[in-house]
């Protein structure tokens, strides 16, 4: 009965979703450091953390228990637009970090970005687009 009437409150009403999670995440982090700062000569700082992390959480909250589904959607979408602009270039960095096979190195010649097999020490690689070789070396990470 209680996931019922749960269910019967969040009827109407806009729900959980990717900038609500943002916004919780986020409330988290300053929640933790306002924690740090408690312990420090910067207590003043605690309350600011505090202060923003009260605030984003309510407005998270705020967000969940709107009616005004339409308004919501918007800001989901302009968060999800910033957010695409940011996420290749995240996408990159953990494809290159993470990828532990391959080795990304830029050419000398014409920059463009060539994929390596991760093998140690040193060799002579070609570029593909301009045919220039040049020598590089290759460390264990």
């Amino acid at each position: 009965p209680l996931l019922q009437r749960l269910r019967q409150f969040m009827n109407g009403r806009y729900g959980y979703d990717q900038l609500a999670r943002f916004l919780f995440t986020v409330s988290i982090v300053f929640w933790i450091l306002s924690a740090v700062f408690r312990f420090t000569p910067l207590r003043r700082l605690q309350f600011v953390f505090w202060a923003l992390n009260l605030l984003l959480y309510g407005f998270a909250l705020f967000r969940i228990l709107s009616k005004d589904i339409a308004r919501r959607t918007m800001e989901n979408e302009r968060y999800l637009a910033l957010r695409m602009k940011w996420y290749p270039k995240w996408d990159e960095f953990k494809k290159k970090k993470l990828n532990r096979e391959y080795v990304y190195k830029a050419c000398p010649n014409c920059s463009s970005r060539l994929r390596l097999r991760r093998v140690r020490g040193k060799h002579t690689a070609k570029c593909p687009r301009c045919g220039t070789k040049f020598k590089l070396r290759i460390y264990w990470e």
